[in-house]
């Protein structure tokens, strides 16, 4: 259905490949990562699961940020591309399937969801780096918007669908949570399992368009010595991306803005689970938000041709800031969720894409397209870090789950503060 819809909208094969990637692997985010996982973390762990989540965020995005810069490296040279991409989405995969068992507790979920989220944005890394080799420059801006686009409606549909067994425990269960349907006793847990099982089958199945279809074009030709040429290679771009004032003020930049977008994305079940929103209502926010972000990222993507990435890259600022500000007063007006699910809906995919986009042109050279990614990927993965470990640490000293979210507002006008120095590149017309 969605390559049919995507062929007619005139994209090329590699384009459907690479966007569709998006389909699956949203899926799985919104189903486990957003929704289950919190949900049920909350429900089998003691004491404040938002703060297990956070320190576990914190944890895999640690690991990450290191190691990002290192796999970007190694995948420029010809074919190590797709094989890494391919390592970490295997590990992803099967990750996601040890932690939909319903018999693991909840440190060793918290482990595995570790090691889920290790996979899941490893591929990430090597994604991203491959939208330079299924378009060129003047392309760059309306892919990036699709991927996220399709992503979001193309977890929505599916989503729907996996969360029918959690949403008939959960609005029919009795008091331990089991639903009795025929003669068969539906648990919490098997519910969950059953849920998170099909998004990581959904995502298994979507990746196979971007494994068979999308070719490495842009590659250095490799080398006896890999790592070692890697690691040298590595010294020569953080010299080059230093030296770069433009590149390296853009990802300082991000670095603080984006830590709000990805907080808000891996947290605001748990934190709003923890300020007294239902399940329930959780799962209707979740689903509203996706419903809104798939037009508004493809209309973000078409307002970049008429006021520039930069200015959009405000706008998402300054939509976010209004999200920790109606998230804090949650506690006091509970109706307050529908605000923040219309901000997050407006502005959370399309600050993501043309983020995406805007760095992708600002890479000097195409073929060190990985390497800089990778840099890319760890001001990503340390704003991660930052942003749950905050709110983590607020809440452990407040006791109050609405008052961490404050940390983030400092962050978001430091990364708009930084962006007033970055100069557009020569591909951008404003």
């Amino acid at each position: 259905m969605f390559t049919r819809i995507l062929t007619k909208l005139g994209f090329t094969k590699e384009e459907i490949s690479w966007i569709l990637y998006d389909v699956g692997n949203s899926a799985q985010v919104l189903t486990t990562m957003t929704v289950l996982f919190p949900l049920l973390i909350a429900k089998i762990t003691p004491g404040d699961s938002s703060v297990y989540v956070g320190w576990a965020n914190t944890i895999y995005g640690l690991i990450l940020a290191f190691a990002s810069p290192i796999l970007g490296t190694v995948a420029d040279y010809k074919g190590q591309k797709m094989r890494l991409f391919k390592i970490f989405l295997y590990i992803g995969i099967i990750a996601g399937f040890i932690l939909a068992l319903p018999f693991i507790d909840y440190m060793t979920a918290i482990v595995v969801f570790c090691i889920a989220m290790l996979g899941y944005n490893g591929t990430i890394i090597f994604y991203d780096a491959f939208i330079v080799d299924v378009c060129d420059d003047d392309r760059v801006d309306y892919v990036s918007a699709a991927g996220y686009a399709w992503g979001y409606i193309g977890s929505t549909l599916p989503f729907l669908i996996f969360i029918i067994p959690f949403a008939i425990v959960t609005l029919f269960g009795d008091a331990n949570g089991t639903a009795h349907i025929m003669g068969f006793d539906l648990t919490y847990r098997v519910a969950v399992f059953i849920s998170m099982s099909l998004a990581v089958l959904w995502w298994a199945i979507y990746s196979l368009p971007m494994l068979k279809n999308v070719k490495q074009k842009q590659y250095h030709e490799p080398v006896d010595h890999v790592v070692k040429e890697s690691f040298g290679r590595l010294w020569h771009t953080f010299k080059n991306i230093r030296q770069n004032k433009n590149i390296f003020l853009f990802c300082l930049s991000y670095f603080f803005y984006i830590d709000c977008v990805n907080t808000v994305i891996k947290m605001a079940v748990s934190l709003a689970t923890e300020m007294g929103i239902s399940d329930v209502m959780s799962l209707v926010v979740v689903i509203l938000i996706n419903l809104l972000a798939f037009p508004s990222a493809i209309y973000f993507g078409r307002l970049i041709e008429r006021f520039g990435s930069k200015k959009m890259i405000f706008a998402g600022i300054i939509g976010y800031l209004g999200v920790v500000i109606a998230g804090v007063l949650i506690p006091y007006h509970p109706s307050l969720i529908w605000v923040v699910a219309l901000l997050v809906g407006l502005f959370q995919g399309g600050i993501q894409s043309v983020s995406r986009s805007y760095f992708a042109k600002l890479i000097p050279n195409k073929e060190d397209s990985n390497e800089y990614f990778g840099f890319f990927s760890v001001f990503s993965k340390f704003s991660a870090i930052l942003g749950p470990m905050s709110i983590s640490i607020i809440i452990m000293m407040t006791g109050e789950t609405n008052l961490g979210i404050l940390g983030l507002i400092p962050l978001m006008l430091i990364g708009a503060f930084i962006l007033l120095f970055v100069k557009d590149p020569k591909s951008e017309k404003h």
